[in-house]
C-alpha cells in the first residue's frame, strides 16, 4: 500500500478509538447498551460501517493500492505524482518512468513557452494554437495513462516472461511521446518567427502540419 494512504488510514483508525473511548469509557459518556439502547446499537453500527469502509478501501479502492486513481488525475502535477510512486530503483520499469516524467517536464515547459509567445505577439490564431497546445498535453497524458496501467498490472513474480513484452509496449508509448514533442518543438521555432507580417497562410500551414502529426501519432498511440 502507498505510505501516504497507510498513514491516512492509520490517523482515520486512530481518530475513531479515540471517539470510541469518548464515547463508550466509563467516566466520560459512559454510553452502555442499558443507558441508551438506541444510541448504543447506533455507535456499534457506526463503528462496523467505518471498518467495513476501511476495508472496502484497501482492497478495491486504486488510490489505496498504487496511490494514484487514474480517473482523478487532471494536471502534470498529477501525472507526475503518480509517476513518481512507480519510481523505484528495483522496478523493471525505473528508467522508463524516469524518460515519462522527462516527457512530462518537457512538454508543461513548452506549452508554457508557448503561451508566452503568443502572449507577446498576440496572434489572431491565439485560441487555434492554444487548442493545439492542449490537445498534445492531452495525447502526452493518454500515453502516461497505459504506461502508468501496464507497469500496475504488471506482477514480476506471476508474469515475468511477459517482462519484455511490456517494456515494449511503454517504449513505444514513450517513443510516441518523444515524436510528438519534436513535432511541438517545430511548431515552438515556427510560431516564435512570426510576428505582425507573417501571413494568414503561413501560420495555416504550421497549424495543418502540426494537426496531421498529432492524428498520425494518435492512431498509432490508439492501435496498441
Amino acid at each position: 500500500m502507498n505510505n501516504k494512504v497507510f498513514i491516512k488510514l492509520a490517523i482515520a483508525t486512530i481518530i475513531l478509538a479515540i471517539i470510541d473511548i469518548i464515547i463508550f469509557s466509563p467516566g466520560i459518556i459512559a454510553l452502555t447498551f442499558s443507558t441508551n439502547a438506541v444510541l448504543f446499537c447506533l455507535a456499534i453500527i457506526a463503528n462496523i460501517a467505518a471498518l467495513t469502509g476501511e476495508y472496502v478501501y484497501i482492497t478495491r479502492s486504486t488510490t489505496a493500492k498504487y496511490g494514484y486513481d487514474l480517473d482523478k488525475l487532471k494536471d502534470a502535477n498529477d501525472y507526475k505524482q503518480a509517476l513518481e510512486s512507480k519510481l523505484i530503483k528495483k522496478s523493471p520499469f525505473y528508467e522508463e518512468v524516469k524518460e515519462a516524467i522527462s516527457q512530462l517536464t518537457s512538454m508543461t515547459r513548452k506549452k508554457q513557452v508557448l503561451t508566452e509567445i503568443l502572449e507577446q505577439n498576440n496572434q489572431e490564431h491565439f485560441t487555434a494554437l492554444t487548442d493545439l497546445g492542449e490537445q498534445s498535453t492531452s495525447f502526452l497524458y493518454n500515453n502516461i495513462r497505459k504506461i502508468l496501467n501496464r507497469i500496475s498490472i504488471f506482477d514480476s513474480d506471476i508474469n515475468s516472461s511477459l517482462e519484455n513484452e511490456h517494456k515494449l509496449y511503454i517504449k513505444k508509448l514513450l517513443d510516441s511521446n518523444e515524436n510528438m514533442l519534436i513535432e511541438f518543438n517545430k511548431l515552438l521555432t515556427e510560431v516564435s518567427q512570426m510576428d505582425d507580417t507573417s501571413s494568414d497562410d503561413t501560420l495555416s500551414k504550421v497549424l495543418n502540419d502540426m494537426t496531421n502529426s498529432l492524428k498520425t501519432l494518435r492512431g498509432e498511440s490508439d492501435s496498441l
